[in-house]
């Protein structure tokens, strides 16, 4: 008699461990075949038709989804810079003795390129020379504005073909700079050069000494872009410095050592594009002229990132952008925006590289 008892409190006692285990047991089970245990409902027992679980990817991570979205605009980063170009280009044109009435005639009879074309052609039949090249010049610039630098520099060599039929040597030469820059600009060095040179000529026998140590900055440019470093720099330390020295020309220095620095840059020697970016911050400190050091920062701070000196570039990022934002510059914000985001992403700082993103977006969109 006991021992019948004694048998049946033994099976329920199985019973009920087993029944406790079960949970486990299936736990276990779906622990084998997830993981990552985002299963929280398995039946280990299932035999019917289809495969026993499906098995889904984890859900991702917010982090993970913020570095997919910084990963995705990592392309753009060239045609901000693009952008940045294309407006010094524009800022850098030069204009025509005649051309408050020649830029009023373009508005007039801009519609279409080829009713504009008319218009100048209605003047080259009277032999209006000088109009004709100042409505040509004014037509590449509203060409290069519609981001059409071809057709902007058939324009201009149309305007300098007919200026040349004129005893107007300034205008010819603004119109010779205009297609150095933009010859530069398409990456057509040997005819920028040809051009700048001829610019240069004309501010040497017009005694132009700062418009000579431009035109020489410009050459710099046109031989880095031919890779030929040395007589770059040489041609801005040696021979365009003094000449801003010599006149006082505060500006024109300070862009020199930017381009300087621009020059050293493209050599991956950053501490040397530091040092005279320094040097124009300073001036440009000195002399109260705030325009120029928005640029100035952002410059040093691509250089500091380059080397991975990420804290101090996000200091002159922070700076670079209060300053763009007061002079208005959209392009410059956009591109401090984009690096100053990256720089969140590699502290891990979350929230302000979602919040520097959601800035990036509103500004892009806005510009393009």
């Amino acid at each position: 008699m006991l021992s019948k008892k004694t048998n049946s409190l033994r099976i329920l006692i199985v019973l009920l461990i087993a029944q406790l285990l079960s949970p486990n047991l299936e736990a276990q089970v779906a622990n084998k075949i997830d993981p990552s245990g985002y299963i929280h409902k398995y039946n280990a027992s299932f035999n019917g038709i289809g495969p026993t679980v499906y098995i889904l990817p984890a859900p991702r991570s917010k982090e993970e989804l913020l570095s997919d979205s910084y990963k995705a605009k990592v392309n753009f980063a060239d045609t901000i810079i693009f952008a940045l170009a294309f407006q010094d280009l524009l800022a850098d044109f030069k204009s025509t003795s005649n051309a408050i009435i020649s830029k009023e005639l373009v508005n007039e009879n801009n519609k279409t390129i080829e009713s504009l074309t008319q218009y100048i052609d209605q003047e080259l039949i009277q032999q209006n020379y000088v109009l004709a090249y100042g409505l040509l010049n004014e037509s590449a610039r509203f060409s290069l504005e519609q981001n059409n630098p071809t057709q902007s520099i058939n324009f201009l060599l149309d305007a300098l073909m007919h200026a040349q039929k004129t005893t107007h040597i300034n205008d010819i030469a603004s119109i010779q700079y205009n297609l150095a820059i933009l010859y530069l600009f398409t990456r057509n060095n040997e005819r920028a050069a040809e051009f700048q040179d001829k610019y240069y000529s004309y501010s040497v026998n017009n005694r132009l000494p700062v418009e000579q140590a431009n035109s020489l900055v410009k050459i710099a440019l046109i031989q880095a872009f031919d890779r030929d470093y040395r007589s770059a720099e040489n041609t801005i330390i040696r021979k365009a410095i003094p000449l801003f020295n010599k006149n006082k020309a505060y500006e024109g220095k300070i862009n020199a050592w930017k381009q300087l620095a621009t020059i050293y840059q493209m050599q991956n020697k950053h501490a040397e594009a530091q040092w005279f970016l320094l040097q124009a911050r300073d001036l440009a400190n000195s002399k109260n002229l705030i325009s120029e050091l928005a640029e100035i920062e952002y410059m040093l701070a691509s250089s500091k990132m380059i080397q991975k000196n990420y804290k101090v570039a996000q200091k002159e990022l922070q700076q670079a952008q209060t300053l763009a934002i007061a002079e208005n510059n959209k392009y410059l914000e956009l591109a401090i925006q984009d690096k100053i985001g990256n720089i969140y992403m590699i502290f891990n700082e979350y929230e302000q590289a979602e919040t520097s993103l959601k800035s990036y977006w509103v500004l892009r969109e806005e510009i393009f």
